[in-house]
């Protein structure tokens, strides 16, 4: 596969949106969705396992696979060179999965929980042809689809919901995406019930799940620029949406408007939550 540094076309702006689950990442997606500078289709790796593509809707009203902006989406990345498994899997290639087997892509590409450990298994493991192929592959086809999506809706910054920790930490190395992170937390009491909620899960093991999700996130966060992250927490969101909204457009370098543009409605085409 070409690298896509080779592309005449411009960098995408391309913001990374981590954090655990159910902390409040479709709220902001969609808020920055509706800036006229900013696009989002949810989460950019995929649909979740238990979805069925035959019956999945899109947020538009229609079948997924028989909605036209996917059908126009999976063409243009066939056309960029990089074509994204829109209709034939519920996880992207878009997403750095090495293997149908979760604890397997645990093993090989996520954090192992220990900053040395995952350093000496990146330098091994993670230096072998397919795991370096996977990664290019994931790279490649996330900014097919990041401006096949840009190009459609005419916007200029890509704002991806999905909440894998350490995908900023892949992402950083494709050449062809200007990438900012947001890491969005939630409070823990607020984002343990929720988990809870929606998993069936015990308290200790979704606090075990918070805490995870957030302090892998900081590791990563630690190799970025400081200009490049940014740490927001989801209750700043709700008690001031203008004030955090601003801040939010100043970091991704876009001009801030006003809550109530932000809330205009809007024709989107999201997966996911």
């Amino acid at each position: 596969m070409r690298d896509a540094s080779d592309d005449t076309l411009p960098p995408v702006r391309y913001v990374s949106m981590p954090g655990s689950p159910y902390t409040g990442s479709t709220l902001l997606g969609m808020l920055m969705a509706n800036h006229p500078a900013c696009t989002s289709i949810g989460a950019a790796t995929g649909l979740t396992a238990k979805v069925d593509l035959d019956t999945y809707l899109c947020s538009c009203g229609l079948l997924f696979t028989e909605c036209c902006f996917w059908h126009r989406i999976a063409r243009r990345t066939e056309e960029l060179g990089y074509p994204v498994t829109v209709f034939k899997t519920n996880f992207w290639n878009t997403h750095v999965r090495v293997s149908g087997r979760r604890w397997l892509n645990g093993v090989v590409v996520s954090s192992l929980g220990n900053p040395s450990l995952t350093a000496i298994r990146d330098a091994t493991v993670g230096r072998t042809p397919p795991v370096r192929r996977r990664v290019s592959e994931a790279r490649a086809t996330t900014w097919s689809l990041a401006r096949s999506i840009l190009e459609e809706t005419g916007r200029s910054v890509f704002v991806d919901t999905a909440r894998d920790h350490q995908r900023p930490r892949y992402l950083a190395g494709a050449p062809g995406l200007r990438l900012k992170v947001i890491h969005l937390v939630r409070d823990p009491r607020g984002n343990v019930a929720s988990i809870m909620k929606h998993t069936g899960v015990d308290v200790g093991h979704a606090a075990r799940q918070w805490r995870h999700y957030n302090v892998e996130a900081d590791r990563v966060g630690r190799s970025f620029p400081r200009g490049a992250w940014m740490r927001l927490h989801y209750e700043e969101l709700c008690s001031q949406p203008q004030e955090t909204l601003e801040r939010v457009a100043m970091f991704i370098g876009v001009e801030p408007i006003p809550v109530s543009d932000h809330l205009q409605p809007s024709e989107h085409h999201v997966i996911g939550n």
